[in-house]
């Protein structure tokens, strides 16, 4: 292709790029599970919306809000993966009533890691953020690498939740 003189363009960065290497990362997990990750058209605060299938085949009620936050290199304190929330990032995902995981690619290793956001606030209460904070700290533990266990977990987890939803009552 030519070369085109120098004028003022849109410009396509590494970070766009990493970016879309970690929806099509996650993708590729929901899709071989059977799953459908479909893309926010306008980014709000979620990145994908995990729609979950039943071994026939059939849509099952409910969601999973997926957010990713992807870096060349993911900030690291002992074996765990840090990363600060925008505080109204974490209003919306605790007020949501389905459940938000959070997941960080690194583009350098080629791997995510994902956290049950509201579960992580809920179980220690401690974590949350201090009146008048821009930004809480999450870490997520090494071990919980986005994999297809992760995926058939995160349907379990949303199944819980659901269930919850209706007051503990299954309907099968």
């Amino acid at each position: 292709m030519a070369h085109l003189p120098f004028s003022p363009r849109k410009r396509r960065t590494r970070q766009h790029v990493i970016a879309a290497q970690s929806v099509n990362y996650v993708e590729r997990f929901i899709v071989d599970e059977g799953h459908v990750a479909q893309r926010q058209e306008s980014d709000y605060g979620y990145d994908l919306f995990l729609i979950t299938y039943d071994e026939r085949g059939y849509v099952e009620p409910g969601g999973v809000y997926l957010q990713l936050k992807a870096s060349e290199n993911l900030a690291r304190s002992g074996t765990d993966w840090c990363y600060d929330v925008d505080v109204r990032d974490y209003n919306l995902w605790m007020a949501e009533l389905m459940p938000v995981l959070l997941i960080l690619f690194d583009a350098s290793r080629r791997k995510a890691y994902w956290l049950d956001f509201q579960h992580y606030f809920v179980e220690f209460p401690n974590r949350r953020p201090k009146w008048g904070a821009k930004t809480v700290r999450v870490r997520i533990p090494d071990r919980q690498s986005l994999n297809h266990r992760s995926i058939r977990r995160m349907r379990a987890d949303k199944e819980n939740y659901m269930i919850q939803l209706k007051g503990g009552a299954r309907h099968d």
